[in-house]
């Protein structure tokens, strides 16, 4: 796992600024099959958390208000401004930010770890909207519900074809799309880059972009 060496304090909204132990860890649990699978992806960024920084259960239930805090609740605590400043604007994500969807209705909640900066799509994808951009945003998370199947923007997770090709839940690296305005100003997402995935707008399903502040926050 990634070493927990890290005393940068991130006050701005800088890419330079983001926690990128944060993301490498992720991805070392991603790359370490030797592992069990950890559950949600609310269950992987504590684990992350953990591990990068050398926190126990205590310290994060210090800083989030709970032991294993699900999505729901982080979400609470990151919309919140809770050790975190909000990202809000799709130019400035960068690698160690965390996504976290809110839960809404029978809906849960989801939380993915951002590993690199969002990237503007050249051509929009189904559902199109006016006046709006669309972004890749690279991620990496534990789920059951395979981010779409797309060769420029794959699931870690699906092996073969689209047609007959199968999808092993757990942890991996995937894509999720972000939409904006022309200025670059968060709304909706997708669960996935390709054409015809389902889009939420925030008053659907809310979702916030989060950086810790400090890295690590104790």
């Amino acid at each position: 796992m990634a070493s927990a060496a890290v005393s940068l304090v991130a006050f701005g909204s800088a890419p330079a600024d983001a926690c990128v132990d944060i993301s490498d860890t992720a991805l070392d649990f991603v790359a370490d099959t030797t592992t069990p699978s950890v559950g949600s992806g609310a269950v992987l960024f504590t684990a992350v958390q953990k591990a990068a920084f050398g926190y126990t259960s205590t310290d994060i239930a210090v800083l989030w208000g709970s032991t294993s805090p699900n999505s729901a609740q982080y979400y609470s605590k990151f919309a919140a401004s809770v050790h975190t400043t909000l990202i809000t604007n799709a130019s400035s994500i960068a690698a160690g930010d965390v996504l976290v969807i809110g839960a809404a209705g029978t809906y849960t909640g989801h939380t993915a770890i951002v590993t690199g900066p969002a990237t503007q799509l050249s051509t929009a994808l189904n559902p199109v909207y006016a006046n709006t951009k669309q972004w890749a945003v690279p991620i990496a998370d534990s789920t059951t519900s395979v981010h779409g199947c797309s060769v420029a923007f794959p699931d870690s997770r699906w092996t073969g074809n689209c047609t007959t090709g199968t999808f092993a839940a757990g942890e991996g690296t995937a894509y999720m799309r972000l939409y904006s305005d022309l200025s670059d100003n968060l709304q909706g997402y997708s669960w996935s880059v390709t054409s015809g995935a389902t889009y939420y707008a925030p008053s659907v399903r809310p979702y916030v972009i989060g950086r810790l502040t400090p890295c690590p926050p104790l």
